[in-house]
């Protein structure tokens, strides 16, 4: 608020009346500390912390998590000062943090016996020392809300169209999550964001988002050298990984074999009679062998050995093999004394 002060001066002059002049002047303004705001309070003090501050609190897999805080930095040399972080979940009572030693300096951890998931924790961090005590804002927070993956890594890619034209290519990127425990058991969903360009453009990053496998196939990428990373998140949170290790992939040019195959196709097309000479490695190089028939698990030898036994043992595995039944052949000997032959009389001959 403007506080004015009133200045008063009176002149005399030789042939005329006395006048006063009044002049009213603002009165310097000045705030206590405890009236600006605590970022001010920091900004004006050169960014110097007077008092806790809980910036940032992670889960990992929403079955634990931990909080860290800046601490003081107003002290004199040698003041000692202790942190105390305490908290408490919904309307329950207080607690103290159940351990500062997990998640390094100003920090507090809570194992899974102190995490509850879509329960909300409020606490504050209290900096004692031997002249007075310094408490933080209080921080509010919900486990499903901070989880925050960890980086993937293995990076890899592989060209999926050896046989491509020159112009593009296509390459199948891949990665693995460094803890598959944490998503096997179904707690979170992993949602990954994989991002490329050519390495003479840095700033032409090209997304692929989102994605729910560890994988993804580039199609048609032209002939270059490209930077290639990858990073995730729960499908419910909104805290990104950090960016993987980045890669680096080269799209090569077509190969010489190629060029001579093609060499030899515009040989054969000019001069037909050479076209029966590069037939067998036009088909040898294009299509793959046939394979043979084979019964994975039965050696072919058995086969031609034909022994039946030994074959069926081998199906049996197959629960819905059966054995064929094979009956016997019963033949019974005749001789030829048991054989009558009968011929009917003829009635027009005369006894």
């Amino acid at each position: 608020m403007l506080s004015c002060v009133y200045w008063t001066e009176r002149f005399d002059f030789p042939s005329s009346r006395s006048h006063v002049l009044v002049l009213k002047l603002p009165q310097p303004v000045s705030f206590s500390d405890e009236s600006l705001p605590k970022t001010a309070q920091e900004r004006a003090a050169g960014g110097t912390m007077t008092r806790p501050h809980i910036y940032f609190c992670r889960s990992p897999n929403m079955e634990d998590f931990t909080c860290w805080w800046h601490p003081l930095s107003n002290l004199t040399d040698g003041e000692e000062v202790t942190y105390i972080l305490t908290y408490s979940k919904e309307k329950e009572t207080k607690h103290e943090c159940p351990d500062y030693i997990t998640g390094g300096p100003n920090s507090c951890h809570f194992d899974s016996s102190h995490t509850s998931i879509w329960t909300v924790y409020c606490m504050t961090v209290t900096a004692v020392t031997a002249h007075r005590n310094y408490t933080s804002k209080q921080h509010c927070l919900d486990v499903a809300e901070i989880v925050q993956t960890e980086t993937p890594v293995n990076l890899t890619y592989n060209l999926t169209d050896a046989g491509g034209d020159e112009m593009a290519h296509n390459a199948l990127i891949s990665w693995t999550y460094p803890v598959p425990a944490h998503v096997q058991y179904g707690w979170i969903t992993l949602v990954y964001e994989l991002q490329y360009r050519r390495v003479t453009e840095p700033d032409n990053w090209k997304v692929k988002h989102p994605l729910r496998e560890p994988q993804v196939e580039l199609l048609g990428l032209p002939v270059d050298d490209y930077m290639v990373r990858v990073r995730c998140r729960a499908q419910h949170s909104k805290l990104w990984s950090d960016w993987s290790s980045t890669l680096l992939m080269s799209i090569p040019p077509r190969s010489s074999d190629e060029c001579v195959v093609c060499f030899c196709l515009c040989a054969a097309i000019f001069n037909p009679p050479s076209l029966s000479a590069f037939t067998f490695r036009i088909k040898e190089y294009f299509l793959p062998p046939i394979p043979k028939p084979r019964i994975i698990g039965i050696d072919p030898l058995l086969l031609k050995k034909g022994n039946l036994d030994e074959i069926n043992r081998h199906f049996s595995n197959f629960h819905s093999y059966r054995p064929p039944s094979y009956s016997e052949e019963v033949w019974d000997q005749v001789s030829a004394d048991d054989i009558y032959l009968t011929t009917p009389k003829d009635s027009s001959n005369p006894g």
